[in-house]
């Protein structure tokens, strides 16, 4: 199974926000510097890039986008001269301070279209402090029909300077029904609930992982806290594995587990848990913890065989 969604408007939780900026920009309160806060699983970029369309339509018939005009052709070809994109390089962990200079010197020239230049940072969570206060110049004192919109998952990771700059615009994540329906009419499966549960119930996310093989990464995590929980396990070629493929996947996997187990842990019971219960729910809380940091480090310089190897036997001891 392979699905290439290609437009916001295939995606029906953005419909809220696509209404929202055609009212800003008819009404003209388009802000200069926008920013996108939603999970990744929910569709950041092509709703950027909708917006991209929706301010370089030179349409005046009907809805825009058009998808008819010469800009919007040029958007749908990639070949648009006033749309930059920025992205991270392949394999780096961070964005640039050049890509983010460069960016802010392509927004001070004139527009080849005589309307508005637009700028995307896609993953802004990755710009590091310098590229950050690059960044602040162009959003202090943007030149006119400008256009700068960050794609932010975790905005606290960046500045509060570049924040309070940026107009933002939160994108929620659909119901599960929603979700499930919108994903059966991708393509019908039972076990959308259990791959929605795992994604944060975020649909492309979800649908990501069917496509990479949920039910095989299910089987596996499921066997290796079996296998942990009876000290039978090859921690150091495990972690290898792990390290070399699917890491934040098994991650994402490990901790939707954890937390599944801790809030039937949290359930009213009949008096108070037993010394030994008590004891295991705070490893398994710390193995929470450990489990949710070592998602915000996959992106830094640390050895995540190492890393993994920790995981595991700090996994082992809380199912002991």
């Amino acid at each position: 199974m392979s699905t290439d969604i290609q437009s916001a408007d295939a995606l029906p939780w953005l419909a809220p926000a696509q209404a929202r900026l055609r009212t800003m920009l008819s009404s003209e309160r388009m802000p200069h510097g926008l920013m996108l806060q939603a999970p990744p699983g929910l569709g950041t970029a092509l709703l950027a890039r909708w917006i991209v369309n929706l301010v370089m339509c030179a349409g005046t018939d009907g809805p825009r986008p058009c998808g008819a005009c010469k800009p919007c052709r040029q958007l749908q070809a990639g070949t648009h001269p006033d749309l930059i994109w920025v992205a991270r390089e392949e394999d780096a962990r961070q964005l640039q301070v050049q890509q983010i200079r460069d960016l802010s010197a392509a927004l001070c020239l004139k527009s080849h279209g005589g309307g508005y230049k637009a700028a995307v940072i896609a993953e802004a969570d990755f710009m590091n402090a310098n590229a950050a206060n690059a960044l602040l110049k162009t959003l202090e004192e943007p030149s006119p029909q400008t256009l700068l919109i960050l794609c932010s998952a975790r905005p606290s990771r960046l500045p509060a300077t570049v924040i309070s700059r940026c107009q933002r615009l939160k994108i929620a994540a659909p119901k599960a029904d929603d979700a499930r329906q919108w994903l059966n009419s991708i393509h019908a499966r039972d076990d959308w609930p259990k791959i929605l549960e795992h994604a944060a119930n975020e649909p492309l996310r979800a649908l990501n992982l069917a496509e990479s093989g949920f039910a095989e990464l299910d089987t596996d995590m499921s066997s290796a806290l079996e296998g942990l929980s009876q000290g039978r396990m090859d921690i150091v070629a495990t972690a290898e594995r792990w390290a070399k493929a699917n890491l934040a996947d098994r991650l994402d996997w490990l901790e939707t587990w954890l937390t599944r187990t801790l809030r039937q842990a949290a359930l009213p019971a009949a008096g108070l848990p037993s010394v030994p219960q008590a004891t295991k729910i705070r490893r398994l809380y710390r193995l929470l913890g450990r489990v949710r940091g070592l998602k915000f480090e996959q992106n830094t310089s640390l050895n995540m065989q190492l890393a993994a190897e920790e995981l595991l036997l700090q996994t082992e001891a809380a199912l002991s």
